[in-house]
């Protein structure tokens, strides 16, 4: 009797994830023909798990879903090179969060788990409606899976958690790769909303050293929310942690000080990063682009931003103005704080809305065009 199309995923999945060898799997496989068993029974007897260890990988998926106390954990909505993040259940109250959790093979490296759990001590002290807030971080355990506490791994690992702020909607790097290059009003009103959250990070001494359009989540209502401060740190931080991630961050919207691993990084930084984001969501594609990481950081350090790509995408002047001050090489010349630069896009828009009769009528701030998450070119969402 052919097994069931639901067992066999089940197996793959308990493979996938460390939980059976591929010879074990197999094993079932030869039994789920014979018919003698169901595919739960058989792991029981065959000796591999114990009937609550069955009834637990069921219910997680065997194990894709970690178990944390106090927490129903729904579906994975987001996965990083250090972390995972989870839509979750408060058990006492049902409040919605988002459960970023470090991968269990990070826990060992000390620096990742301090950046960790930096992230979250920084994140539970802000206060800003453009930043994404956190609720707690905290530590669980969790089963080990199968395969590797056969090889001799302890039988239950630490679990790094925060828990966030859950803000449903795409980042504006998904909402660019579904619709594609946004219109300038929409770009400028999502860049407005994270210089605001960075004008904000200054007054508290930080520096987020990774703005890009995956790490801003645009939520229902045109709701901006600049998240993940891994990589944040206290401007000049001169030696320690701070020193050794000072090229962390993502190549493609580094500042050149930043690509130069320089640690006296402050805001404009980060404007820089911003301005490339701009870019990218305007134009479609990034300014700098190379066969690996280092060529892109070479480029970001080196080469002058080419005017041609925004020409060619008819840019209008204004905007085209905002990019290259924001990625100006000197940081001297680009924009010295976001206040300055939110200052100058509200004012020149402003002054181009009132030679527009047509749009002059309302109170001339820089709006999106409707609803970002509404339907996009050919009605697409």
């Amino acid at each position: 009797m052919a097994p069931l199309p639901a067992d066999v995923e089940f197996l793959a999945a308990l493979v996938h994830r460390g939980q059976l060898a591929r010879e074990e799997a197999e094993r079932c496989l030869a039994l789920l023909r014979s018919g003698t068993s169901p595919l739960d029974e058989v792991l029981v007897e065959e000796g591999w798990f114990a009937p609550e260890e069955v009834a637990r990988l069921r219910r997680t998926r065997a194990g894709a879903l970690p178990e944390i106390p106090g927490y129903r954990l729904e579906e994975r909505i987001g996965v990083g090179g250090t972390s995972e993040v989870f839509r979750a259940k408060e058990k006492a109250g049902g409040r919605a969060v988002a459960l970023k959790i470090l991968h269990p093979h990070l826990v060992p490296d000390a620096v990742a788990k301090d950046r960790f759990v930096r992230e979250a001590r920084l994140l539970e002290t802000l206060q800003h409606e453009n930043i994404v807030k956190a609720f707690r971080v905290a530590r669980a355990r969790a089963a080990t899976p199968r395969v590797a506490a056969l090889a001799g791994a302890p039988p239950t690992q630490d679990l790094y958690f925060i828990s966030l702020e859950l803000v449903p909607g795409p980042t504006a790097l998904e909402l660019l790769e579904s619709r594609g290059p946004l219109p300038e009003e929409d770009a400028l009103f999502i860049v407005l909303q994270v210089a605001r959250a960075l004008e904000y990070l200054r007054s508290k001494g930080v520096v987020h050293r990774d703005v890009k359009p995956g790490n801003v989540l645009v939520a229902p209502g045109n709701r901006i929310k600049l998240i993940d401060l891994g990589f944040a740190s206290r401007p000049g931080a001169p030696s320690g942690l701070d020193r050794r991630t000072s090229t962390s961050g993502t190549a493609s919207y580094l500042s050149p000080e930043q690509a130069r691993g320089e640690d006296t990084l402050d805001v404009r930084s980060d404007i820089y990063s911003l301005g490339v984001t701009l870019y990218h969501l305007i134009v479609g594609s990034l300014p700098f682009t190379g066969a690996d990481d280092e060529e892109v950081v070479r480029k970001q350090v080196q080469e002058s931003l080419r005017s041609s790509a925004l020409k060619g995408r008819r840019i209008s002047p204004h905007v085209h103005y905002f990019i290259e001050k924001m990625m100006a090489k000197e940081k001297e010349i680009r924009y010295q704080s976001p206040t300055a630069l939110i200052a100058d896009i509200e004012v020149q828009i402003a002054g181009r809305k009132s030679l527009d009769f047509e749009t002059s009528k309302g109170d001339g701030g820089v709006h999106p065009s409707g609803d970002l998450l509404g339907p996009g070119p050919g009605g697409k969402r």
